[in-house]
């Protein structure tokens, strides 16, 4: 059998391919750190009856109609506790 004359040059090639990164590393970018809301705001999670929860919604669509924007309950129940607590 006759001894291919690229046979060097491809075992070169190998070699430095076995070497190599198949993928590159990504590049890790860095952010911001993100803004904290501002008056000390905590997150809080409300399991509030489907019908409670019925009236909110039902209030918070009125109100975004009537502002031309978008209302949600759970602004209309901050409200409501602000208020008892005032």
């Amino acid at each position: 059998m006759k001894a291919s004359s690229k046979v060097d040059d491809l075992a070169a090639r190998l070699a430095a391919a076995s070497t190599a990164p198949l993928v590159s590393p990504p590049q890790v970018e860095t952010r911001a750190p993100k803004a904290k809301p501002q008056g000390g705001t905590v997150q809080v999670t409300l399991r509030p009856s489907r019908d409670l929860l019925a009236t909110y919604v039902g209030k918070a669509a009125d109100r975004s109609k009537e502002e031309g924007r978008t209302v949600t309950a759970q602004e209309i129940m901050i409200e409501v506790l602000a208020r008892e607590q005032a």
